[in-house]
């Protein structure tokens, strides 16, 4: 328990008097600006790659380092965030990664090559990766306990928002404009939450007065290797072969020793870079493992649609990232629902709501085929929003309910630290699925493709004489026949492929409704 000088007011008792001056809208508004740049940036910039690729001469390959490099470096410091909030003071500390937040994302717009942009990538997600979880324990310590639960409704309207519209946004700036404004767009939300936190926020007492502890560095060594050698895993496993790889069983090996390492000098170090006795608090720990494969499975919907709709469809990188804009609709309504159901259903079953609607979502994904139309993705897309939003708010705040002020910031990055793995795994897991189920599907349909086969024989025979029509000769229109039937075979085959990933999604998230009856009911007026 930390005390403090003038009373020895202990922190618990400042902790209940402390209410911050500024009106909650307005630290709401300024906190929501940095939140929803960050989250935009890990998205907007996916779409510009292939551009980004051909201005610096680069591959495609080389050109994926600009997402894999601000992911690792977002990742990296967040940890440290209570630690730099205690040595500078969270409002400078916050003040500090938007500037240079938005400074980075400046020279990444400007960048005269590919070096210069990847050493801004690097500070932009060093800058950005302590945005959310600062963002989420200054709303938290704002609001009393019986109103955060609105509170989680506006922050998770912004941070699943954010990364629908993102590539909807970079794809019109990087066609109409070109891929340098996909980094300018940040600076005006940059300046406006710069200016607004600068003026609104303020350090409550038990932040002024913590005294820092000795920092961490071997702890800090760990992660970034566990951090570094996971996220390039992950990132370049699929196109690798995963495992049967050298080099990405390399990855995975020191990944997993790093891994075992930090978690061992963490439970035993002194002044811990992360505090992971708040795991002994129940409903941080399983609402953790919820909202972390939540995430996964969310992301990996997010990252399956426009390859569904670009490989399949021939849909654009606009149109594609356009599809994805009504699941921006089903969060608002979301927002709406879980506020107005809140003394009716309670937390829990608001959760388990949610979670059943985002399975039905990805089950009536499941059943799209190669003649929809634009619109036919609508409905689905309405539903997973919605259910996504509907865990997200009541599951955050049984998360936090039983989470003090004092450990607010550690409890923000340890768990916004999981669900980025969780966010790194679940879009990878695209590729990897896909893949999967592509092969197997094909080899049961290239197994029912012979000549003993009548359906196959009569396909070939329709096609090749409509050939022969058109003077080809037999034996070269029988040829073409059969490529182009094999050609709709892989058509078929992706499809059945990218139909099974949501179906895995669907089943994924139902599985964590028993979790959610593991989380301690608590009455937000009473702890308050």
């Amino acid at each position: 328990m930390l005390t403090f000088g003038r009373g020895k007011m202990t922190a618990e008792i400042l902790e209940q008097e402390w209410k911050p001056k500024a009106s909650l809208t307005l630290i709401t508004i300024a906190v929501m600006l940095a939140t929803f740049v960050e989250v935009l940036n890990t998205s907007i910039a996916n779409v510009a790659l292939k551009y980004i690729a051909g201005s610096f001469s680069i591959s495609n390959d080389e050109s994926l380092w600009i997402v894999t490099i601000f992911l690792i470096a977002c990742s990296v410091l967040l940890p440290a965030t209570d630690w730099c909030c205690s040595v500078f003071g969270r409002k400078r500390f916050f003040l500090f990664c938007i500037a240079l937040f938005g400074v980075s994302a400046a020279v990444c717009g400007i960048a005269p090559n590919f070096e210069v942009m990847i050493a801004g990538r690097i500070f932009q997600g060093l800058g950005g990766g302590c945005l959310i979880p600062l963002s989420q324990a200054i709303l938290l310590e704002s609001y009393p306990k019986h109103e955060q639960a609105k509170a989680m409704a506006i922050f998770s309207s912004g941070i699943t928002i954010a990364p629908i519209i993102g590539p909807i946004v970079g794809g019109w700036l990087t066609t109409n404009l070109s891929w340098n404004y996909v980094f300018f767009i940040s600076l005006p939300f940059c300046i406006a939450a710069f200016i607004m936190v600068a003026m609104f926020i303020e350090d409550p007492p038990y932040i002024k007065n913590a005294v820092a502890s000795k920092f961490d560095c071997i702890g800090m060594l760990f992660l970034i290797v566990w951090i570094a050698c996971f996220q390039v895993m992950v990132d370049n496993g699929q196109k690798n072969g995963w495992f049967d790889s050298p080099y990405i069983m390399k990855l995975g090996i020191v990944s997993l020793i790093a891994f075992i390492l930090l978690v061992w000098w963490e439970l035993r170090c002194k002044n811990p870079l992360l505090d992971l006795k708040i795991f002994k608090n129940w409903n941080f720990t399983f609402g953790t493992i919820i909202l972390t494969i939540l995430f996964g499975v969310a992301y990996g919907t997010i990252a399956i649609l426009p390859q569904f709709l670009q490989n399949l469809m021939g849909y654009d990188s606009y149109l594609s990232g356009l599809a994805a804009g009504p699941m921006g609709f089903g969060s608002v309504m979301a927002v709406m629902f879980t506020a107005a159901t809140l003394k009716t259903f309670g937390l829990r079953t608001q959760t388990v709501i949610g979670l059943i609607t985002f399975s039905v979502g990805c089950l009536m994904f499941s059943g799209l085929n190669l003649n929809i139309a634009f619109g036919n993705v609508t409905i689905p897309n309405i539903i997973v929003g919605f259910g996504l939003t509907t865990v997200i708010i009541p599951c955050t705040t049984l998360l936090y309910g039983m989470v003090s002020k004092q450990e607010m910031t550690n409890a923000s990055s340890v768990q916004n630290l999981i669900k980025n793995v969780g966010c790194a795994v679940g879009t990878s897991s695209v590729g990897f699925l896909v893949s999967s189920y592509s092969q197997i599907y094909q080899s049961y349909l290239v197994d029912r493709m012979t000549m003993l086969s009548i359906p196959f024989n009569n396909a070939v025979s329709s096609m090749s004489a409509k050939f022969v029509q058109m003077g080809v000769d037999i034996s070269t229109a029988t040829g073409m026949a059969q490529g182009k039937i094999y050609g709709q075979l892989i058509q078929q085959s992706t499809l059945c492929a990218f139909m099974n990933a949501y179906r895995t999604y669907a089943v994924l998230v139902l599985v964590l409704i028993p979790l959610v009856f593991l989380l301690k009911r608590f009455n937000p007026k009473e702890e308050n």
